[in-house]
Order: structure tokens, then sequence, then C-alpha cells
């Protein structure tokens, strides 16, 4: 679609006060007029008031996924990939909302107040046991981008051939050319598996509109946190979520200043690891709270369908994607991105100052909100960065525009918010209520359902070498966690679980 189809439906945006929920239709292709196509569809909508009314005072929790705050030509897409790939809605949107915030990046932020303004940085966990299709609605939703950094990989390996040539040249040859000076070719992409803060630096240092880190096990990003530098990877990642600037040290080259970081996460995470992600501090200093969960109830493996995912469908979101992906960073005279700000409509600003002032606020203060006050007070945070996302998928879906944020995308936002609000409410019950044994590694707790009730150090240590656990751990593992083991005697213990 051409940047020109985006202008000219900036003074006409569609849809106002309502949402609406997509009907079924199959002349969908990769080039068809959005615009029209949208007109034409049979409606269902939910009347802005109906849906302010429900969150204002909320007084249900909402756990259905809302694939309705999504604009028309989503919405079929998500439904779609649950009728044909078995795709659970709640994955396949939560990912749609990581793959457009990524494609977003540095190019937009929306400001709140003066000297407020919020990226659409996400951390994303996506939960579900082994088998339930946790996987494959993230890889749909990035492919596109994935794609594109194929695309640019290729192209940078051509331009580095070149360069290899252009260095074995002699200097006369070099003259000879009119090519004196030859600048090292740069790698352009979105997505990234280094998660270590040194390898994100010197890929996000050439990527300035931003990259994301999409890890298929989650817990090996946080199990990387204090590997080398105690406490010094997790702030990285508390700063990157603030939007504070990073300074990181690397041991083979420069430091790298990098004053707008933008680096989202998302990945799988198994429910028996949950307990681990807020292991190490991370319940307490806030980091669990950053997160957006997404664990529907009563996940259960489906068997296979015969019906196909339209490959016009699919081709018709890469191009929704592509029309981010190809919206320009802009940087100033330092070579810093600097972001074009968008704010919110006087109703949309009201709207979301009811919801906060009304509504959130009155959740933070609540008497018995002491555990779960950091969840609400992020859902503030995150209402504003998911507001930004959709207006801008609405622009390149072609039902609005892309200069402010409208009462259609703060009112989806709200929707999703509250959603993810119960989300982490219940991902907080399950951590809250763990036992000190819930809390172990799964090899540890595999290790420690294998010792006998009481045991010795030599006995011990020999179960220990066959699950995999070296002999200074275990003995480290059975003197440091007093809730788990006493010791009875020289070179005896009992387990208290």
């Amino acid at each position: 679609m051409a940047a020109n189809q985006h202008e000219s439906s900036a003074s006409t945006p569609k849809e106002q006060g309502k949402y609406t929920t997509l009907k079924r239709t199959s002349d969908i292709g990769p080039n068809f007029n959005f615009d029209a196509w949208n007109a034409s569809q049979p409606e269902t909508t939910i009347p802005v008031d109906e849906v302010r009314q429900s969150t204002s005072g909320i007084s249900q929790p909402i756990t259905a996924f809302p694939v309705e705050v999504f604009p028309p030509i989503i919405q079929h897409i998500i439904r779609a990939t649950e009728e044909t790939l078995n795709f659970p809605v709640d994955f396949t949107g939560t990912s749609i909302l990581y793959a457009v915030a990524l494609t977003i990046g540095n190019t937009n932020r929306v400001e709140v107040k003066a000297g407020w303004t919020e990226t659409a940085v996400l951390y994303i966990a996506i939960v579900g046991r082994a088998g339930t299709n946790k996987s494959h609605p993230l890889t749909f939703a990035i492919q596109p981008i994935l794609d594109r950094d194929k695309v640019t990989y290729h192209q940078y390996r051509e331009q580095m051939k070149e360069y290899f040539a252009w260095q074995k040249l002699s200097k006369k040859e070099k003259e000879e050319r009119g090519q004196e000076e030859f600048e090292e070719p740069k790698h352009h992409k979105f997505i990234v598996s280094d998660i270590t803060p040194e390898g994100l630096a010197a890929v996000h240092y050439n990527n300035k509109r931003g990259i994301g880190v999409y890890v298929d096990e989650l817990a090996g990003w946080f199990k990387n946190f204090n590997r080398y530098n105690k406490g010094n990877e997790q702030e990285v990642w508390l700063s990157n979520w603030s939007g504070k600037e990073l300074i990181i040290d690397r041991k083979t080259a420069m430091s790298v200043f990098l004053p707008k970081p933008f680096i989202p996460v998302i990945g799988t995470i198994q429910p028996g690891i949950l307990n681990e992600l807020a292991s190490d501090n991370r319940s307490q200093n806030g980091f669990i709270d950053r997160i957006l969960f997404v664990m529907p109830d009563n996940l259960k493996k489906n068997g296979w369908r015969e019906s196909e995912m339209p490959r016009t469908l699919i081709a018709s979101y890469g191009q929704i994607l592509t029309n981010l992906m190809e919206i320009p960073i802009t940087l100033d005279s330092q070579e810093e991105v600097t972001p074009s700000i968008i704010r919110p409509t006087p109703e949309a600003k009201a709207r979301l100052f009811d919801w906060v002032n009304n509504h959130n606020t009155t959740l933070c203060n609540q008497p018995s909100a002491d555990d779960v006050a950091g969840i609400h007070s992020k859902m503030e945070v995150y209402v504003i960065r998911l507001a930004l996302i959709l207006q801008l998928l609405r622009w390149s879906c072609d039902v609005d525009n892309k200069d402010y944020i409208g009462i259609e995308a703060i009112e989806g936002a709200i929707t999703l918010t509250e959603y993810f609000r119960a989300m982490a409410l219940k991902i907080n019950q399950i951590v809250k209520h763990a036992t000190p044994l819930d809390r172990l590694p799964l090899n540890k707790r595999t290790l420690y359902d294998a010792l006998a009730d009481v045991f010795t150090t030599e006995d011990g240590l020999r179960i220990a070498a066959v699950h995999g656990v070296p002999a200074r751990t275990f003995k480290r593992f059975i003197s440091k966690e007093p809730e788990l083991f006493r010791r009875l005697k020289q070179g005896e213990y009992e387990k208290l679980l």
C-alpha cells in the first residue's frame, strides 16, 4: 500500500466511537484496498460508551483475549489462525502486538504530558505447557520481520564482499577507481538472538530504530542475569524497559552509549518454570511486574484440521507489517534518532485520565494491594504503550491516521490492559503460593525428589552426578537452603519437604 493512501485517510478517520468485530471473508489479496473492504463487511459494533462503562468501574476481570480491539483485518487473521492452525487467540493476538511494537521501534513516541513520553517497548511471556502451540503463533507473527532480515542479510553479505575486495586493492588502484574511502557496511536487522547486553549493544548501535529479542524459551533470558556481573545485566533490562539511556561497557571494543534504547522482548515459558522467573529478587524489585503474561485457562492440545490458512491472508499480514517497517527514522546532527511525537486527542486524553484517576489509582491504593501494587502501577505505563501500538496498527491497516492517538486506540488499550492485569494477577497467585521447592530450577527439583528423606553427602553426590549437577553446586545447594534441608550431623542431611 502506498504511503499516500495512508495520508489520504488521515482526514477521514473511520469507525469513530466503536469497535468493529470482523465477519469472515475469503476474497483477501496481498494488495487489496483495506478501506473498501472494511466498508463492505457486515459489522458487529460495540459503542464506545458501552466499552467505557465496562472498563471505568470494571466489575469483572477480562480473562478472554479481546480480539475486537484490533482493526477488522487483524481480527480476521487471528480468527483464521485459530480455525486452520489451532493457534490460541491469546497467543496470536499478543504476538502480533509484539511484532507491531518492534516494527514501530524508535520511529514514534506518544506524549502523555509535557516531558513525559512513552515508547512501544513490551516485555511478553507466553505461558503454556508443552504441546499447546506456544511457539508457532509467535513465529507466525514475526515471520514478515524475519523475512525482511533475510533480505537485508543477503544485501549486507554482498556489500561485505565488495568491502573485502576494496581492502585488497593497492593505494594506487583505489585512487584510480576514485574510491579511496569505503565505509564498512553495517548489518541492519530487527530480530536478535544474542541476549547479553554486550552483544545487544553492538547490534543496537548500528540499528538505531531498535532491535527485538525473541527467545523460544524465555528461561534462557533471565537465567543469563547476573551470570558475569552480579546485578548489572538485570539493571540493563530494567533501564531499557523504562526508556532510560544505557551505557554498556564491552571487553573487546569501545563502550556503547544508547540514548534511546528500544529492545522489546518476547518468549515462551512453561508453567512449571514461572517460579524461576520470580527468583533472584525479581518479584521484589519490580522486574516481574514489567512483564505482560499470557496464560489462557483450559489450554489443551487440539487435533489437526483440514482447513488451510489462505496464503493471500498471510501476504496481507506481511504487507501490514511492511507498512510499519517502512516508516523512516529521523536522525539529528549527532546521528541520534529523534522519534516523531504523537499526542492523544482531547477526547482520548480525557478518557485515559478518567481510567487512571477513577479506576487504576483506586486499585493501587487498596489496603490489600501491597503485593500487587507494582502490577497496577505498571498498567498505567502499558495502557499508553498499547494505545501507541494500536494507533499505528490502525494506520497501517488504513482505518485511521498516525498524527494522533484516537479514542478507539485508547479504548482498545484500556481493554487490553485489563486483560493483561488479569493475567498478571493470576501469575502473582501462582508465584505467591509457591513453596521453596516450587521456586527451584527444574534440575534441582528433580534432584531433590531423587534424594532419600535422609541421605549422606556421599550418596547425595552420587545422585547429583546422575542428574548432571556438579559436586560443588550440590554441596552449596544442601548448605544454602535451610527451608529444604536440615543437617543432622557431619555428612548427613534430612529433607524437610
